[in-house]
């Protein structure tokens, strides 16, 4: 009793501080919730909320089941995973963070895998997509081409190594009898658009709210601090440690990197293999019927395999000189506009929708 009063009072404590902290620092954490809101509007909506929905729909009326149905020896023998996983696995890849998260927590709320499995399933899940892999490509060396491709490869052949190396800590699952009976309907594709707008509200919320704290920590030098402390340790110069400190937080920062590319890229390939303590935050948001904590911990061994793979698979040479501070700056300042007030607009009102359609559901259940 003693331990659960002190532990609230620690919880209380560690709030008000924050809400202090966010007052001394209030010019600070808006630039960065404004910056971050912005991404959110500009990049993360358009490029996830679409597949996001058509993921969900994918799910619910068993399309998976069929495209995973000539695969599933695959699955079964070489992976040793439920026939259910090739599918998710590969929309994973392409689609982005959260959503590979979301779909196994879909799977496992609706009894067509248990716990263990979606814990198992989601420690080689997690992958940023393509879209973000060229961003963050295209604002580190904007004067070579490819660069999108080996970051990609990287992350997703350190997925595809980590499934293959743990296969022979499972047994092989058994052959799936139920039929692949694709069911469609109006109150499905209705459901998938509301699902994906509440994941996108949590994702987009996530960010917001990890970037005011990250102008919190600006403010106090906390970056420029670890960064100074990296740099004595590895011997790299502490402006180009910088953004990769940030991105550790909150993935998005990695468009700020740039140096010598064989370092950068093989580094940007393994804190997007990694994904950040906002990313899985996110992850942990979706998560529901099991434990998160194992995929977060299987980052670590993917993140390393991403740099080596990556690493492996570049030309050690290129001709032209890759150091992209100015391009990303530009780009940033191309790319997030704040004079844009109805996408605003717009992001509140889906939040609200969602919250009124929660608190509906909730007095009918009463």
């Amino acid at each position: 009793m003693k331990e659960t009063h002190l532990k609230g009072r620690l919880q209380a404590i560690a709030l008000t501080a924050c809400a202090a902290a966010m007052i001394w620092a209030c010019r600070e954490t808006a630039a960065e919730a404004k910056t971050a809101a912005g991404l959110c509007l500009t990049v993360m909506i358009p490029s996830l909320y679409a597949f996001t929905v058509l993921s969900k729909l994918m799910i619910s009326t068993n399309t998976y089941k069929l495209i995973g149905r000539p695969f599933s020896w695959i699955s079964r023998y070489i992976l040793r995973m439920p026939a259910e996983f090739f599918p998710i696995f590969l929309i994973s890849q392409f689609a982005g963070y959260p959503i590979g998260a979301s779909l196994i927590s879909q799977m496992e709320t609706e009894g067509k895998i248990t716990p263990k499995q979606a814990e198992e399933m989601l420690c080689f899940c997690i992958a940023p997509g393509p879209a973000y892999i060229s961003a963050v490509a295209v604002a580190v060396a904007p004067d070579i081409a490819g660069m999108s491709g080996y970051i990609f490869l990287a992350v997703a052949g350190a997925n595809l190594l980590g499934v293959l190396l743990t296969s022979f800590t499972r047994k092989i699952p058994p052959r799936s009898e139920e039929k692949a009976e694709v069911t469609f309907s109006a109150s499905l594709f209705t459901e998938s658009v509301r699902a994906g707008a509440e994941s996108m509200a949590i994702i987009c919320g996530m960010i917001i709210f990890m970037a005011a704290v990250m102008g919190i920590l600006g403010k106090a030098g906390a970056f420029g601090a670890v960064s100074a402390l990296l740099s004595r340790a590895i011997k790299y110069p502490p402006a180009q440690i910088y953004p990769f400190v940030r991105s550790f937080l909150e993935i998005s920062n990695l468009t700020r990197i740039f140096g010598d590319v064989t370092v950068t890229i093989p580094m940007a390939a393994a804190m997007l293999s990694f994904g950040g303590i906002c990313v899985h935050l996110q992850i942990m948001s979706v998560c529901r019927g099991f434990s998160p904590m194992k995929a977060l911990l299987c980052r670590i061994p993917c993140s390393a395999a991403a740099f080596l793979i990556c690493r492996l698979i570049m030309p050690d040479y290129f001709p032209t000189e890759a150091v992209a501070v100015n391009a990303s700056i530009s780009r940033e300042a191309v790319i997030i506009s704040h004079n844009q007030p109805i996408l605003s607009i717009f992001l509140l009102i889906m939040t609200i929708l969602i919250i009124s359609q929660k608190t509906i559901v909730k007095n009918k259940k009463m």
